[in-house]
């Protein structure tokens, strides 16, 4: 009776509310591309298109990432604020992609070889943490590196979705590569020069886990990270996360520097740079011990107490008044902020999907 009860109870609950995109996708000749790949940029959502170019994606969260669709010698293909369209099936175009060649350079000897670069390049993609050292790039022979003599900078494109194996964290991710970059002070790739580290892209995740054996090792990637951070500071919740924020090596109050609102259902955070040129010297710029930024933006320096007897510190540069922060932990625009120290070290090795839900 009671089981009878309970079955007719849990038969007469809705369903959970789960958000849809789906669609076909054609290639430039109208013609349904079979497997071609359909994600969510940063997370574990995706899909495959069927032989008529039909794709279904069902998630449970709204994210404020694009949807992006990939085949195999056509471009790849974005679609912003895809939940829009929720309800409606879309029609997806793919262009072939156009075959470039790359630029021809005549020198009587290349400054540096592509072994050393190539070692350059997994450092500053995957990061040598756990996580970037126990991870794999598959195909390394798709990435084309170049280095600029004139500007003393490394650069790195790949044609195809950069395929990396991690070990450590439990996860195949597919990066789309947008743009790479390692500028030095001069002709070198030794690390004691090197000014500033970029890359950009768009990553799908795979999860493959066994019995969630990557649970501890993806909870001690998240303590710490930028993500964790956007969350403290949306959530306005610093005291229980352990975060500490400093200006030069005074300690203030988080609320006297950041200024967070509610804004078409994200988080809009004001730097009050009025409260930092009250702090700043006579002089006119705030002196860290690497280096002084000019008073127009804000430089904090973060101390971070993770599981109650690490520390660790990162710079932070606000390189805009405004930023936002969705409820996934995800800041916006990306040049918004600019990280040194443990956050600048994070890399690829270290990414955790968007949909990743931290439990205590």
């Amino acid at each position: 009776m009671y089981k009878l009860l309970l079955l007719l109870l849990l038969w007469g609950m809705p369903a959970a509310a789960q958000e849809v995109i789906s669609g076909y996708v054609y290639d430039d000749e109208q013609k349904p591309l079979e497997a071609a790949y359909v994600y969510l940029d940063g997370t574990t959502v995706s899909a495959t298109t069927n032989e008529k170019g039909y794709f279904r994606i069902q998630s449970a969260t709204k994210y404020n990432a694009p949807l992006m669709v990939s085949f195999v010698g056509f471009e790849t293909l974005r679609v912003d604020d895809p939940f829009q369209y929720k309800g409606k099936n879309l029609k997806l175009y793919l262009r072939t992609a156009v075959t470039e060649l790359d630029e021809l350079v005549i020198s009587n000897k290349p400054l540096f070889t592509r072994k050393q670069m190539l070692k350059v390049f997994r450092e500053q993609f995957l990061g040598r943490s756990k996580g970037g050292r126990n991870s794999r790039i598959e195909n390394e022979d798709d990435i084309y590196l170049t280095y600029d003599e004139q500007n003393h900078i490394l650069k790195a494109k790949c044609r195809t979705p950069i395929r990396v194996i991690n070990r450590h964290l439990e996860y195949k991710l597919l990066y789309n590569l947008v743009s790479f970059e390692v500028k030095y002070n001069t002709n070198t790739l030794d690390e004691a020069y090197l000014y500033q580290s970029f890359y950009a892209g768009t990553s799908s995740f795979t999860d493959v886990s066994v019995r969630n054996g990557a649970d501890k090792k993806r909870k001690q990637a998240y303590l710490g990270s930028v993500t964790h951070l956007m969350h403290t500071i949306k959530d306005n919740d610093w005291e229980r996360q352990k975060f500490s924020l400093y200006a030069g090596s005074t300690p203030v109050q988080p609320g006297d520097y950041l200024k967070v609102s509610d804004t078409l259902g994200i988080k809009k955070v004001t730097v009050n740079t009025a409260a930092v040129e009250e702090m700043l010297p006579k002089a006119g710029t705030l002196v860290l011990s690497k280096g002084t930024v000019k008073p127009r933006y804000t430089t904090v320096t973060f101390n971070l107490l993770r599981q109650m007897d690490t520390r660790t510190q990162s710079g932070i540069n606000f390189q805009s008044d405004v930023f936002y922060i969705d409820n996934n932990g995800l800041f916006f625009p990306i040049d918004a902020l600019l990280f040194r120290g443990y956050m600048g070290s994070l890399k690829v090795g270290d990414l955790l999907p968007v949909d990743y839900v931290y439990v205590p």
